[in-house]
């Protein structure tokens, strides 16, 4: 998948092809500019995540992409209700979804085809060259500003230049390493999340599935998210503390951990597993400066919070729309770049800091939340 990059100046060098990269370069595309977009990965293909996420969020995303409908078609149900346990409790309390806007659902989309869908939308956009198994391996400066980069290709290195280069390559990001990005707030690693999926996970209610279900016992949660091509994603987050343990034996000890959660256990024993057990320990919490002179980052590259919240899918696309404006303002010459990227910062921290702090502060110890 994929076209050959024949130039070497861009309007925008855009490092990560995933949920944000690739929502930034659909749009940028649409909007006209020059867009050149690099993943070391090559597509369809899997990361680590949940994959939960608001018609209020990564869904308003979708839509404004115009591949929602793509979406669906991958039959991940309309969740358009939710179920919760409190500890010791076998009968859930059912409430509306979480901030489901105007699309009035959440979704779970497993990242293998919802991110190769993002992928070929954004290769539909006028002006966006897409190189897979491109690994990025310097930025070029000039004058105090980042210019472009040297990318190890397929075909051998390469070299290209842009008036900027976005970093939308995850935690542990090149470019904001590159570019010593600092931090606004930091958090220490707070907790483990790890999932498998599953077939034929019985819903609460005998109905179909039409909803994720949320199991809080002590400092632990357990979540069941109904997904796309009849997999359940069923998922546990443990404290920092409880990892060392955990750890040894990770299969048998997510076994063990889902069995204590009884409004799951038997319904989790008698469903199919299709996957082994993934996830990862702790990854540390931060809120970056987000853009400097010729740099920008977006998504998990810019900020990051436990997963515990689900909120990273629905952050990622949201201010990858963000940073498209800011973008669209400065290279249209409707504003100075400086103004736009200030905006950018600005847009971001509003939508995002309460719930970065509520996220760290409740991950600190769930029982916070019961």
């Amino acid at each position: 998948m994929g076209r050959q990059a024949a130039q070497t100046t861009y309007d925008v060098i855009i490092v990560g092809a995933r949920i944000a990269g690739s929502t930034l370069a659909a749009l940028l595309g649409d909007a006209g500019y020059r867009v050149l977009v690099l993943d070391r990965a090559a597509f369809p293909s899997s990361t680590l995540s949940t994959h939960f996420f608001r018609g209020a969020g990564m869904g308003a995303v979708l839509e404004r992409l115009d591949i929602l409908p793509e979406v669906l078609r991958l039959d991940a149900p309309p969740l358009v209700r939710e179920y919760r346990y409190v500890p010791t409790s076998m009968v859930p309390s059912i409430g509306p979804p979480q901030a489901p806007g105007d699309l009035g659902y959440c979704l779970s989309v497993r990242r293998e085809p919802l991110d190769a869908l993002l992928v070929q939308r954004a290769q539909r956009a006028p002006g966006v060259t897409f190189r897979e198994r491109t690994r990025v391996t310097k930025l070029l400066w000039f004058e105090g500003r980042v210019c472009g980069v040297e990318m190890a290709t397929p075909e051998g290195p390469v070299s290209a230049q842009a008036r900027v280069v976005v970093g939308a390559d995850g935690r542990h990001s090149f470019v904001a390493r590159a570019v010593g990005a600092s931090s606004e707030e930091e958090e220490a690693p707070l907790r483990a999340l790890y999932y498998c999926y599953v077939r034929n996970f019985a819903s609460p209610d005998a109905l179909p599935p039409a909803g994720p279900e949320f199991s809080l016992l002590d400092d632990e949660v357990a979540y069941v998210f109904p997904s796309d091509a009849g997999v359940t994603c069923v998922a546990i987050s443990i404290h920092r503390e409880a990892f060392a343990t955990f750890r040894r034996s990770v299969t048998t000890s997510f076994r063990e951990r889902l069995s204590r959660h009884g409004a799951l256990a038997s319904r989790f024993a008698a469903a199919e597993p299709v996957s082994a057990v993934l996830g990862s320990g702790p990854e540390p919490n931060y809120v970056r400066v987000p853009a400097g002179p010729g740099w920008a980052l977006v998504g998990d590259a810019g900020l990051h919070q436990d997963p515990w919240s689900g909120q990273g899918m629905d952050m990622a696309g949201t201010h990858a729309i963000f940073l498209a404006e800011a973008l669209d303002g400065w290279l249209s010459g409707r504003t100075f770049e400086v103004e736009a990227l200030a905006t950018y910062h600005q847009r971001r921290n509003r939508h995002a800091l309460d719930t970065y702090r509520q996220t760290v502060r409740f991950g600190r110890d769930l029982r916070q939340a019961q």
